[in-house]
Parts: structure tokens; sequence; C-alpha cells
């Protein structure tokens, strides 16, 4: 049911956000919001997932997901009132009907799209195409709206349409969920129990603090962290209070991890790793009985998500091999999130890669804002810590940093496609004794002008006026043409750590990558630019180019 008050709190929000990004109507202020929220994705990424406007298909926005080994491909379309009376009504029904249509031709993989969808809309059918090819693939279809949702039979229709296909789920966003999402988003609360190995258990109390120090069995673990609905999943929600996301047997600390657990000597493992620590509201066990069941309330694993996923998977691997392996478990019972949080930064503090949010507080990164608050700017060692402040002067963190990799260490596809990385093994590349504010400040600077230029053109396609398809690629193309600008001021001997310079050199930059991509275009038949971009070898045809182009000078 649609209440005034929901209304009133999502059109403030909706004003805001119209205003901060500078959308040309509500519509997409809504889309940006669902985006954010739903997906927490980042402003540029979510300029670049809308594909609203002339020849959209009913497809609004597009996002293909393949952030901690995911290939998840979100479809949304949204539906925007100005009047709170209509606010009452449900989701249309006559949209449905487009999207079914859509999925049809896409997963036809009918190339005809091309002559009946808007640019935005081919670029992403053609990433959704490539992520086809990938295994665990899943769809979910995003009906959003400030009113209510589907009619039930209307719901059911969709569900029955799309059940010839496989792995789809349809998500519905109404006025009152949107509110809900917005302002009380909220992870599920998780009970678990486990059995605690016999007389290797230490209990201790102090204050609101109950601390449990214990030897679990490593199938334990794997039991406690598998989703009960996918056995052969991890259930993600139970560390959405870690620190740090898993990074995959493919980081080398982890398959140390994996190798140690199904070895000769895995009997070592309970010395020679550091364990897993967990924070619940509660728990409870019998301390006389021979294999006590610790019983948790509200459980989250906060320290120890590399080791637990490392552990599923070498039981993926061999099970029978983890017989021996036992862990070193740290619970801690508190109902205070702030001790949580805290819990949880200090056992994170020692392991060798940490989140942007425990880097936050490294002294480099409080240096770099200190130095930028002399020069008039607001350096977010954290996300929106100076939300308050003129969006202009606001520097973020990542931002800078994707920049720096760029610009100066001449790596675009790893700014472009792997920024998770910068917290990780690139960050003493970039963060070090060695950086300052300044060097930080330009590379950003030009990304701005850059992204200034896609935001117009991206406004002149949605708007369905004049614009040159040559530069298309600026949908994707953000860092490289940063990087194409650093290479061309070098052959210039030209400073580049002068802005007015190195703007000028923008203009060359677009059009030495529009001659790349024309290029790649003809020699090679299923390209797409997403995926073009990603490529290391995007930078040697850029170098190429270049260097025909000076060698006519």
């Amino acid at each position: 049911m649609a209440h005034i008050i929901d209304w009133n709190n999502l059109e403030t929000k909706l004003n805001m956000y119209q205003k901060t990004f500078e959308y040309e109507n509500r519509p997409l202020a809504l889309a940006h919001i669902v985006l954010e929220y739903e997906l927490n994705l980042s402003p540029e990424e979510i300029q670049d997932a809308i594909t609203d406007g002339g020849n959209d298909r009913g497809i609004d926005a597009v996002y293909v997901d393949d952030r901690n080994e995911k290939n998840t491909i979100h479809l949304f379309q949204f539906k925007y009132t100005t009047k709170f009376e209509d606010a009452k009504n449900h989701f249309p029904s006559s949209e449905i009907d487009k999207i079914l249509s859509f999925i049809n031709d896409l997963l036809d993989i009918d190339r005809s799209l091309e002559k009946n969808c808007n640019p935005f809309l081919w670029q992403k059918i053609q990433e959704i195409w490539d992520a086809i090819k990938k295994p665990n693939l899943n769809f979910v279809i995003h009906f959003c709206g400030n009113r209510q949702g589907l009619i039930t039979t209307e719901a059911e229709r969709v569900k029955n349409k799309l059940s010839v296909y496989r792995s789809f789920e349809i998500k519905e966003h109404t006025l009152s969920s949107i509110v809900s999402m917005v302002l009380q988003k909220k992870t599920p609360s998780i009970d678990k129990e486990l059995p605690l190995v016999e007389n290797q258990y230490f209990e201790r109390l102090s204050g609101n603090l109950k601390g449990l120090v214990a030897t679990i069995h490593a199938l334990d673990i794997i039991n406690l962290i598998h989703d009960s609905d996918d056995p052969s999943k991890v259930l993600l929600d139970i560390f959405n209070d870690n620190v740090r996301i898993y990074l995959t047997n493919k980081n080398q600390i982890n398959q140390k991890i994996i190798e140690s657990a199904l070895s000769d000597q895995n009997n070592e493992f309970w010395y020679l790793n550091n364990g897993i620590t967990i924070t619940c509201d509660s728990f409870d066990y019998l301390p006389s009985s021979r294999h006590p069941i610790l019983r948790m309330k509200n459980v989250q694993i906060v320290n120890g998500g590399q080791t637990s996923n490392a552990l599923f998977e070498a039981h993926t691997t061999d099970t029978s091999k983890l017989k021996n392996v036992y862990v070193l478990v740290r619970i801690y019972e508190t109902k205070y999130p702030e001790i949580s949080q805290r819990i949880a930064e200090s056992t994170n503090s020692q392991t060798p890669i940490r989140s942007r949010d425990l880097r936050s507080n490294d002294s480099v990164q409080k240096k770099i804002e200190n130095e930028f608050l002399d020069m008039g700017y607001f350096y977010e060692r954290k996300t929106n810590q100076f939300i308050d402040k003129v969006k202009e002067k606001r520097i973020d963190a990542v931002g800078s940093g994707q920049a720096y990799l760029a610009y100066n260490l001449e790596l675009p596809e790893v700014a472009y496609n792997q920024k998770s990385k910068l917290f990780g093994e690139y960050y003493d590349q970039v963060f070090n004794n060695n950086i300052s504010a300044k060097i930080l400040l330009l590379p950003w600077q030009l990304v701005k002008v850059i992204e200034e230029r896609k935001k117009n053109f991206q406004k002149l396609m949605r708007t369905n006026q004049g614009f040159d398809k040559d530069f298309l690629f600026l949908i994707y193309g953000t860092y490289h043409v940063l990087y194409t600008t650093a290479l061309i001021c070098d052959l210039k001997k030209l400073n580049k750590f002068d802005l007015d310079v190195a703007t000028k050199e923008i203009n060359t930059a677009l059009e030495i990558i529009s001659e790349v991509i024309k290029r790649a275009e003809k020699n090679e038949p299923s390209f797409s630019l997403a995926n073009f971009f990603k490529d290391k070898g995007a930078k040697r045809k850029i170098q190429l180019v270049i260097n025909e182009l000076f060698e006519k000078l």
C-alpha cells in the first residue's frame, strides 16, 4: 500500500539526486537510487548502466555483474509517476510484453537487434552475449516504480513465460520497498550451530562482552558457511560484516590455504592458520556435555573469510582430505554494532590484504586528506565521508586511485575493470610515501574533463539528438582516454602534469582511440567495446596507432 510519508520521503531523495547528479528528469534519478542501493554501484557505473531513451525496448538499465566470480545479468524497467494518487496504482502490465519480447530476441542471439535498439542498449546486449558463454549464468528482471507492484496475475504470467528459460528471477521494487531499501537496508539475521571439539574451548566474560576460543573441525566450518538453498555455494550473507571479499583460489594466499588443507601435513593446519573470528548477538552451549553444540544468533564471520572460503573450495576438491583439519575459532557475543565493528577492524589489521575501509585509517590516507584540505578539496578516505560538501570539491579515494593507475602507472585496464584490486595488490604502488595530493589531483581532474564529455555524449544519445557514433567508446573507455593522453604528452615531450597542457591533448586521444576501435571492429567479427577495454592488448593497439601518427609528423 502506498503511503504519503513514503512518497514524501522518496520525493525528497529524488530531488536531491536529480540536482546532485544533474539528471534531466526524475525517472533517471529513480534509476540511480535503485541501482545504487540494490547493486552497490558507483555513480559512474550507474551512468554507464542506464539504457533509457528512444528504442530502449523496455529496458531502462542493464548491469552485467561479474564481481566476486558472479555471472548475473540484471535488467531493469523503471516507471515513475508524478502524482501520489497514481502511486496507488499497480505497475503497468503493458510493459511486461516489451521485456518478454526483448528477452526472446536476446536469447535467440538475434543480431538484427542492433537495428531496433539504441546504441547504449546494443553495447549492453553484446556484453550479455559474452556473459552467456560463461558458466553459472543468472538473469534478474527488476520491475521498479514509485507505486505498487505488478498485479498478482500479471506477475504469475511473467514467471510462467520465463519458466521455459533457466535461471530467471523476478524482483519487484515498489514505493514502499524502495524507501525501506534506502532507509532501512539490513542484512538478514543468520542463526547457526557449531559443534565444539571436546575439552578444546575456553570462555571469558567481561562486562558486556563474552568470548569463546574453540577448536572446530574444518567440515563443521564448511557446514556453517554453505547456502542451505544450494549446498554447492557459500552463504555470502554470513560475510556481510567482513571487511574483505573472498579473492578466490587465484589469489596466492588462498592457494596456500587450500594447499595446506589438502596436504599430507594438514594436521598442522590449526597451528599454521590465523583462524576465524565470529561475532553474534548471543551464544550458548552445555559445557558439561561431551560434545557441546554452540548455538549462535545473528552470526557474522568478520575475519577469516579467506580461510573459510578456501576450506570450502578444498572440500569441493576432496572432502576426505579434510578429516584431519581443525581450525582455531574465536566467537564474540555482543549486541552493540560499534563493538562488532571494532572487532572486525582489529582482527583484520594484521592481515596482508585489506579493504578500502581498513586502509582508510592508514597514515598515508590521512596525510593525503590533510593535504587536500589545505588545497580546498575534500578527500574521502571513507565512502561519502564529505557528503555534505560541494560535489565538485569531493575527491573519492577509489576514483583518484583509478585515475592514477591509468595515467601514472599505465594500467587503464585495471582502473576500468579491476578497481577492487586498488586496495589490494596495487595499493602500495599508488598509496605510498612518495604520493602526494598534488600528484593524485591532476589525473582526477582529467578524468572529470573526460567524464563531462561522456556525460554530454550520453545526453545527446538519450534525447535522440545528433551524436557521432565514432565516439561511442566513451561509454567504456574513460581510463584508456586518460592513458592515451599521458602517452601523447610523453611523445610530444610536454609536461603531462600541467592540467592545461594535458587537457588540450584529450581531443587527440579521442581521435586515436576512435581509429583503434575502427580497426578492431574491422578485424574482429565478435568485437565488443566492453571486452576491448578489459583486454591488456588494447594498450598495444593504442601505442601502435600513436606511433604511426607521430612517424608522419
